[in-house]
């Protein structure tokens, strides 16, 4: 996956994520575009969240959450999961994510029958990253685009659960439930050739009249 393509799908769950947010219940506690104040220190910044520079938080996606979950490795396998797996690192802790991910494949490789059961840590690396080639040689690629549709509605699943479980959160219910129905909805749209350097490209074409 090349950068323009990264570069749309961050900006897709910007978008997801909205704005500046401090709500009361909100256990994350103030953010903008999905980024917490303590994870927007982490990277030294020190101002207002309602400030937080775009530039800045893009960065914060890309160290934090893509690379920290091998996303390019996992994007070069199968596209729709990697989408899937950032919206959920960024929602609910990279840790999350990448153990529902684990388990899912633990799952499927019918106790190791199919493929090597992995370790099941938080971890998106070597051994995940096999397990999921040997789905993909096994079932084919499309089983990409299923494994992806898995992790999101054990997602759901989790995410009623909590709501379940806390009711302080039933707040935020629906809006968690819309946002991984539209992520499933979208995830397949990724294209080469778009996102913001592509339009940056086009508007320096326009500039200067290149054709």
């Amino acid at each position: 996956m090349n950068e323009s393509q990264r570069s749309q799908i961050i900006v897709a769950l910007m978008k997801r994520e909205g704005g500046f947010v401090d709500h009361p219940d909100d256990r994350g506690g103030a953010t903008n575009y999905g980024i917490t104040q303590r994870v927007a220190a982490e990277h030294g910044y020190r101002g207002s969240m309602r400030d937080l520079p775009q530039m800045l938080a893009e960065k914060i996606y890309l160290k934090t959450y893509w690379h920290a979950m091998k996303l390019d490795e996992v994007s070069a396998r199968a596209p729709a999961l990697a989408i899937a797996m950032l919206d959920y690192g960024v929602h609910s802790g990279t840790g999350r994510a990448a153990r529902q991910l684990q388990e899912v494949i633990n799952v499927l490789s019918n106790n190791g029958r199919r493929w090597s059961v992995v370790e099941v840590d938080g971890c998106i690396g070597t051994q995940t990253l096999r397990a999921v080639d040997a789905m993909l040689k096994l079932r084919g690629v499309n089983s990409g685009n299923t494994l992806a549709s898995t992790v999101n509605a054990l997602r759901l699943a989790w995410l009623v659960d909590l709501a379940r479980r806390d009711v302080s959160q039933q707040a935020f219910a629906q809006g968690w439930i819309d946002r991984v129905v539209r992520l499933e909805e979208a995830m397949y749209d990724i294209k080469p050739g778009t996102g913001r350097n592509a339009e940056s490209r086009e508007r320096r074409g326009s500039r200067h009249g290149m054709a």
